[in-house]
């Protein structure tokens, strides 16, 4: 987890704001940015890793890319489609998302010491890695130019993890592995 969100997490937890409360609405293009790190530093942790931690650094890779997943094609990739109204980047990113997900399927499915897991792994995190540079250095730019409510998609996408974490757990797990 990004070490500002868990920061603000933490300060409401002490502040007495229980799951029911909503968290402070963040500026989606920064969560998605702090994601993008979170995640890059997962892949690189698998890759030093030895097979017994490699189980739970990649479980936890492949939870923060499904909700991060989730985030963009419920919630800001429709935002940044009308607002930029780019179809065709669009279009592309949820492709590449489509595959990542399949990736995420087979992972799910294996073991790290299976045959292929390592192999599978490396290429799940290439593409992921190209389709990070392509939303930073491409689609976010654009997005953060148009006229878009970003306030508004901040709330929805905040709304949505929390609730993608519950369901998926990772609040408790993300808290252990910070």
């Amino acid at each position: 987890m990004a070490t500002r969100r868990k920061q603000r997490q933490e300060r409401q937890e002490e502040d007495g704001m229980d799951e029911g409360m909503e968290m402070e609405t963040e500026n989606p293009i920064e969560m998605l940015k702090e994601d993008h790190q979170a995640v890059q530093d997962l892949f690189s942790r698998f890759e030093e890793a030895d097979n017994r931690s490699r189980q739970r650094i990649a479980d936890e890779a492949l939870m923060m890319l499904e909700i991060h997943a989730k985030l963009e094609e419920d919630v800001v990739y429709p935002a940044i489609r009308e607002g930029v109204g780019d179809d065709e980047m669009i279009d592309e990113a949820l492709e590449e998302h489509h595959v990542a997900t399949m990736l995420i399927k087979e992972l799910h499915k294996m073991k790290p010491k299976d045959e292929r897991y390592a192999a599978k792994f490396k290429v799940l995190s290439e593409m992921v890695r190209h389709h990070i540079e392509e939303e930073e250095n491409e689609t976010f730019p654009q997005a953060e130019k148009a006229d878009i409510d970003w306030s508004e998609v901040g709330r929805e996408a905040t709304k949505m993890r929390e609730k993608l974490m519950r369901k998926m757990g990772g609040g408790q797990q993300r808290k252990k592995a910070a």
